[in-house]
């Protein structure tokens, strides 16, 4: 015979299924096979009711409940594994992102302050907006007054850079030409921001020269084509580094970021400014930092770290610790 519960064949003596431990209703004769996975069964004891019936094996028998909380858990399951995706995506987030593609700006480790070529001179050929592709040192500065001098560099795509000793500041650009009438309009943290117009002259062989006048004040700049440089400090004599410092920090934003290098060196975004600088660190809670802009800047500034280690106020500011 086989058992209701669980299909399987079992002696026609049995009172008790050993397989499922299912008692056996002797007033029932029970058929030795099976239809669409249901026993068929026909009770003995009344006549009226022998006709033949689908029986459901317990093993089949799933509430309707049990298939909703089923189905809950499953999108639950799916719902977590997407948020964790997503935030492990959002982490890939670094700051070197906030450095345009275009120019290799990470500085040397070398000692002393040293210059970093990092990008390709120009070589404008025609008489359009791309005059300005490749980078410009400004003429008429004296270089040994100044220990670094701006330098912009402009590409394809819309996007301009300033070096400007250890800092970067990334913008963009417009084409404002009209016929024989060249403009364009710099959107930058920088002195250059503004609408300009502009004249390119010279040739490959003798480098070119370029002209920016601000059509709101008439005020003139003038450059020539050059490689960019970016200045790298050496780090502070008997520099000094708190461990716990050590890593990455952002702003909840991701607007602001420090990061901090055992070796005694910093990279400092802000939103469009990248500084590179050296540090070191007193028993105060006290930071000392130097950078370069046209000569080197010295500033202090006061931090506190939490006890957990997983937040430090730089200048008022919270920053949170990069995860690994």
């Amino acid at each position: 015979m086989i058992c209701p519960r669980c299909a399987k064949e079992i002696s026609d003596t049995e009172t008790l299924c050993p397989y499922c431990m299912q008692e056996i209703n002797k007033n029932l004769e029970f058929n030795d096979f099976k239809e669409d996975g249901f026993v068929q069964i026909r009770a003995k004891e009344n006549a009226n009711d022998a006709e033949i019936q689908n029986y459901k094996p317990r093993y089949f028998d799933i509430s309707e409940y049990n298939i909703f909380v089923i189905a809950i858990i499953f999108v639950l399951a799916i719902s977590v594994f997407t948020v964790f995706a997503l935030r492990y995506m959002q982490k890939r987030s670094v700051v070197n992102e906030y450095i345009p593609k275009y120019v290799s700006t990470e500085p040397a480790t070398t000692e002393p302050v040293t210059e970093v070529e990092t990008t390709i001179e120009n070589t404008v050929k025609n008489l359009s907006i791309k005059n300005l592709y490749g980078s410009w040192k400004p003429i008429g500065q004296e270089e040994k007054k100044y220990n670094a001098l701006p330098y912009y560099t402009i590409t394809e795509g819309g996007y301009i850079q300033e070096n400007y000793g250890s800092i970067i500041v990334k913008g963009s650009y417009k084409d404002l030409s009209e016929k024989d009438e060249h403009g364009v309009y710099f959107s930058i943290d920088s002195a250059l921001k503004g609408a300009y117009d502009f004249e390119v002259e010279g040739n490959d062989n003798d480098g070119y020269t370029l002209t920016l006048i601000n059509r709101a004040n008439g005020s003139v700049y003038m450059f020539e084509s050059s490689k960019a440089q970016m200045k790298t400090l050496g780090t502070i004599s008997g520099y000094r580094v708190d461990r716990n410092l050590i890593g990455t920090w952002y702003t909840k934003d991701k607007k602001k970021a420090y990061k901090f290098v055992k070796n005694g060196r910093l990279k400092r975004v802000s939103n469009n400014t990248t500084t590179y600088a050296v540090y070191t660190v007193d028993n105060r809670n006290e930071m000392i930092i130097k950078y370069m802009k046209e000569d080197i800047k010295t500033v202090t500034i006061n931090y506190k770290l939490s006890s957990n280690g997983k937040k430090v106020v730089i200048n008022n500011v919270e920053y949170f610790k990069k995860k690994k």
